[in-house]
């Protein structure tokens, strides 16, 4: 059953909006978006959140399907402070709050949704980049896998014909960030990444629907400039540097193409750092701060989100499971 379905509305929405009308505009979208899919179990209850036991709050939980750590976390966060502000105003039946007593790693870790791929080995990207006939397409998920990205995929975007040298392991990438000058970085990358660059940069038509399309021209042109990934040439109105959604329609077509329905650009990337964290234990036997920190750089990613990431993925369990001959490198 899609959860879209009970996102339209709050149950009891009277008391809902009380409580999220002093709250900030960010925080009252993410809060707002909790209690909407709160409804469906409430209408199954016939009551309010605020009047839930433990257990009707963790039936509520697993319903969500978090996908990650930092996800279910937040859940909990908001459940736990919105039955808090019910106790303030007398609203509770009693005046415990539930969740108090039971949070832990343990408790926010057993309603992550582990059914999903969401994390990809090297080898499975490596499938995915041979499987690409449009190089255009296959550099974009090496670059991502490798750490470039950017806001707005703008380190991929600002990616000129001329920054590319097959005689080099290094690429400056230009991150456009929403405010401020750009920023710019270089940054180590495999041979086969600075192939792939080279290649679709010399590339002068995209392969429609990864070589599977019914149409009678299996290609089209692209357009002519300085960049290296270039929009095709059909109803385009910028012929200068392509927009952040070339990568998101790209991206697109890749999932489908694959059957991967978690196939993102931040999964990529997610999956480009548990593979550099890999190579970071393999050859340290730890995974420490610093490695987190040193990851974190290379993939352009905020250091103030280290402990989030660590427990959503960057962390030695999550490398075991998806790369066992670790377990058997160690023993």
């Amino acid at each position: 059953m899609s959860n879209k379905i009970y996102e339209d509305g709050f149950y009891n929405e009277t008391q809902k909006e009380m409580y999220l009308k002093d709250l900030a505009e960010k925080t009252y979208t993410s809060y707002a978006r909790v209690l909407k899919r709160a409804r469906y179990v409430e209408e199954q209850l016939g009551k309010d959140l605020y009047n839930f036991n433990v257990s009707e709050i963790e039936k509520l939980l697993v319903f969500m399907s978090p996908g990650s750590y930092s996800a279910s976390a937040g859940n909990v966060n908001v459940i736990r402070t919105y039955i808090r502000w019910a106790i303030q105003q007398d609203l509770r039946i009693d005046n415990i709050n539930p969740l108090d007593s039971v949070i832990s790693d343990n408790f926010i870790n057993k309603f992550i949704d582990t059914t999903n791929k969401k994390l990809f080995t090297e080898e499975e990207i490596a499938t995915i980049v041979g499987g690409l006939q449009s190089f255009q397409d296959a550099a974009i998920v090496q670059c991502l896998f490798e750490g470039i990205m950017g806001h707005e995929y703008s380190e991929i975007l600002n990616i000129l014909k001329k920054d590319v040298d097959r005689d080099s392991d290094e690429l400056e990438v230009r991150n456009s960030p929403a405010s401020g000058p750009t920023e710019i970085r270089k940054i180590k990358v495999s041979t086969k990444l600075m192939n792939l660059l080279y290649s679709a940069a010399n590339e002068t038509s995209y392969i429609k629907s990864n070589g599977l399309s019914d149409a009678k021209a299996k290609e089209i042109e692209l357009i002519d400039n300085d960049y290296v990934f270039r929009s095709v040439k059909l109803r385009v109105v910028n012929y200068d540097r392509a927009s952040n959604h070339l990568v998101l329609r790209r991206m697109k077509s890749v999932r489908e193409w694959f059957d991967y329905p978690h196939l993102t650009a931040t999964s990529i990337k997610n999956s480009g750092m548990l593979k550099y964290a890999k190579d970071l234990y393999m050859e340290d036997k730890t995974l420490s701060r610093d490695h987190i920190g040193k990851i974190c750089k290379r993939f352009g990613v905020n250091s103030i989100a280290t402990t989030r990431l660590t427990k959503d993925f960057l962390n030695i369990e999550t490398i075991k499971s998806l790369y066992p001959e670790v377990d058997e490198e160690q023993a």
